[in-house]
Formats: structure tokens, sequence, C-alpha cells
């Protein structure tokens, strides 16, 4: 591995900003920061990408790097062109120098330990040698998904089930160099972190002000930083996976309004089901808290968390198309039997989820966030989008390791610290905007020059 190597796969990651561009300028994005456009854009490229790719492979046209850029280019400029007329509502940012400096610090130091730790190759996954990776080059030879190598059974290893976001994703970036920087490419997961930053910071100011918005993002940005690390995730699936899934969250606890656009959080929504088979149960688990939330307030917009679960329902039903046209197994494979059961394990499953939760940082960030939530859990039914991520993927997993007929013990130590990750990104969201509720300072309808 070169470099240039390095430095083009990166180019080429980033360049989904480019391919979703169009979504940056949706009317529902004009009050967040540019930074924060921009990873819409991100977020639009790469779920674009994923739907195209599986197309293309489903018609038999072979992917190349200007046959998939250039129809997602003409879409872009067509939204931008739909979409352009309306006025920025972006107010700039307000905080006093000593928040600006701690928060800063905070987070500076939190993404420098995830940089560090991907670039030595500290964090790499090994599911990103074991599969991750080795799926993106079959499929970057192949032009397309490879439907022999995803039917030989000797790759039972590559989960040829899984949906296709991250390999796509990871595929685009060997298209581009030519090859598969195998040292570098983990570091890659950084961008979906810092991405998440500049939206959640933009959502939660409206509800908090800017200084409460800052402290929030950067305590989930010291959490998630940490965990990320610890457990492992660089090149795997959990950095866009925590991305997607936050940016849902953080839009849905921030919207106060009837009339709020749900195009990011559908847009979060779908690449989260693209992403792992569990995230399109955690869809489920959002858009039923969002219903929650809603049901006092409007039936309309409680009705409105339909669209949360049909869009990813589409989406995996492309995924689950090309499965058919290829006479492969369609959908997902259970681990086990679906309802065989193996209760015995109850306690020593419980146990060492328990265990494994310490997110490299020894129970701090959950210590903290669950604190604030049992101080002010009459408040659950605004955060309660967070709290049934949060609940329902931990029921989801508990049933999950029940289906080992054997001591789960060691499963829990492979996976439990990264695949609980969105539920302790939920948790610090929902602990955040319950500290801060009874000091608001909502940015709509601020007088011009109002300072928070």
């Amino acid at each position: 591995m070169t470099l240039t190597a390095a430095a083009e796969f990166f180019l080429a990651e980033s360049s989904l900003v480019l391919l979703g561009a169009g979504a940056g300028f949706h009317p529902s994005v004009r009050d967040l920061p540019p930074a924060g456009r921009i990873a819409v854009a991100f977020a639009a490229g790469a779920v674009g990408l994923t739907l195209e790719a599986s197309f293309f492979s489903i018609l038999g046209i072979p992917w190349t790097i200007p046959g998939l850029a250039i129809p997602l280019l003409l879409g872009s400029c067509a939204a931008i062109r739909l979409w352009r007329g309306g006025s920025s509502k972006f107010e700039p940012v307000r905080i006093s120098p000593s928040k600006a400096t701690l928060a800063t610090a905070a987070g500076a130091g939190a993404f420098l330990y995830l940089a560090v730790s991907l670039a030595s190759s500290a964090a790499t996954s090994v599911d990103f040698l074991f599969f991750w990776g080795v799926k993106a080059v079959r499929f970057a030879e192949a032009r397309g998904f490879d439907a022999w190598f995803l039917r030989d059974p000797f790759s039972i290893h590559a989960v040829p089930d899984y949906p296709p976001l991250v390999p796509v994703v990871q595929a685009w970036g060997c298209l581009a160099v030519g090859e598969m920087p195998w040292q570098a490419a983990p570091a890659a997961s950084a961008l979906w972190a810092v991405a998440a930053v500049p939206l959640i910071f933009g959502r939660l100011r409206i509800r908090v002000g800017d200084g409460r918005a800052a402290a929030i993002v950067a305590f989930w940005s010291a959490a998630l930083c940490v965990s990320l690390a610890y457990s492992y995730s660089g090149g795997n699936a959990e950095a866009p996976l925590v991305f997607f899934e936050s940016v849902a969250l953080t839009w849905l606890l921030t919207d106060d309004d009837s009339r709020d656009s749900r195009f990011v959080p559908v847009l979060a929504c779908c690449g989260a089901a693209l992403t792992k088979v569990e995230g399109f149960a955690a869809v489920v688990f959002i858009a039923l808290g969002s219903f929650l939330k809603d049901r006092g307030r409007s039936l309309e917009r409680a009705r409105a968390s339909l669209s949360l679960v049909l869009g990813p329902l589409v989406c995996v039903s492309i995924w689950f198309l090309y499965q058919a046209s290829r006479s492969l197994p369609v959908g997902y494979r259970p681990h086990g039997v679906f309802l065989r059961l193996f209760p015995r394990h109850l306690w020593v499953v419980l146990g060492g989820m328990l265990r494994k939760l310490d997110a490299g940082s020894f129970w701090f960030p959950w210590i903290i966030a669950v604190a604030y939530l049992a101080l002010r859990c009459r408040d659950w039914k605004s955060v309660a989008p967070a709290l049934m991520l949060a609940a329902g993927l931990f029921a989801f997993l508990v049933f999950d390791y029940l289906h080992d007929q054997g001591d789960p013990t060691q499963r829990i130590g492979w996976t439990m610290p990264r695949v609980s990750q969105p539920a302790l990104s939920a948790v610090v969201l929902a602990a955040g905007l319950v500290s801060a509720s009874q000091k608001k300072h909502p940015r709509r309808g601020c007088a011009p020059g109002a300072s928070v």
C-alpha cells in the first residue's frame, strides 16, 4: 500500500458528498450548519450509490466509476435546481469562549484518539479482514455483486445475506484506486463519526441552544469515539450504523413542529437498514418510539412514523430482489432455529452483556446517561424513540444470544462491545435532551442577534 493509494481511497469515500449533493439543498436542512448539510449529502450519496449499484447488478450492468457516478450526479443537479430557491435559515453559532474551548478540546481529543487508533491499525476490525473488505474486493473485481461468491458454501464466513451498503461503499473506493488499501481503509470509518457531529449539533441547538448542544455533542463524541476504538470497529459496519441511527434519533427527538419534514430521518433509516441486519430491527424500534412521542400531539403526525419503516422496507426489498434474480436464498439467515431458545443461559447472557457494556471507559457514559434519565423519567415520552431503540436493541440481543446451545460467553465478548454502540448513542442523546429540557433556548423564533 502506498500513501497515494490511501489518499485516493479517502478521496473516493469523500466523493459520496458529490453523489448525494442534492440532498444538502432539501428545504428541511437549510437551518443546519454548512457542515451538517454536507453530512446529509454524504449520507444520501452512500444510500443512493448502494441502491443504484443494486439495480445495476440486477440488470447485469457492470459497475464503473463513470457509470455509477453520472446518474447520481445528474440526479443531484436536478434536486439542486428544484430546491435551491429557498433562503438558508442557518444562524451563526454563539457560544461563550470558555464553553467553546472546553467542548472543542473534549471533541478534538476524542477524535484524535479515534484517528490514531484507526490509522495505527490498533482498532481494525477482524470482520473487515474476514468479510466486509473481502466482499468489497470481490464485488469490485466482478464489477457488481458476485453471485458465484455469494452462493459458494465456502463463502459462508462472508455472511452473504447481509445488506450491501458497507461493501458497496468500500468497493467504490476499490474501483477508484484499483486495489484495496488494507491498512488505510479502516481509518475511513472515522468519516462517519465526523459527519455525525455537525448534524447532531445542528439539530440539538434548535431545542437546547448552542452551549448545551455543544456540551452534549462533546460528551457524545467522547463516548462513541472511545467505544469505536475499544470495540475494534475500524472497517466494519458499526460506524455507519451508529451514524445513521444517531442522525435519525436526533432529528426525531428535536422535532417539535408538526410541519417538520421527515426527509432526513427516513434517509437515515434507509441507510441503517441497508447497513446491517439489526439495522432494520432498529428502524422498527425507532418508528415505534416516534409513534409514542407524537401520538399525543397529532394522529396524523403519529401516522407519519410509518414512513420511517416503509422507506427502509423498500430499500431492503431491492437487495432481496437481487437475491431472487440470481437464485440465492432470499432474506436473512437466522442465528439457529428462529424460536428454538435455550433459557438456561439467560443469566449468563445478561451478566455477559452487562460486563461488556464498559465501552472502553468503565461504564462511565452509561452511568451518567442512565442517571440523568432516571432523574427525569417523567419526561420519557419526549425521548421515546431513543428509549425504544435502546430497550428494543437489548431485547433483540438477548433473543439472539439465547439461540446458542453452548455457553454464549465467548460470542458475547466478541460482539457486545460493538453491537451495543447504537444503544449507547441513544441513551447519551436522550439524557442530554432531558437534562436540558427545563432550560430550553429554542432557535426558531429567536430575535435577530439573540445570544444563547
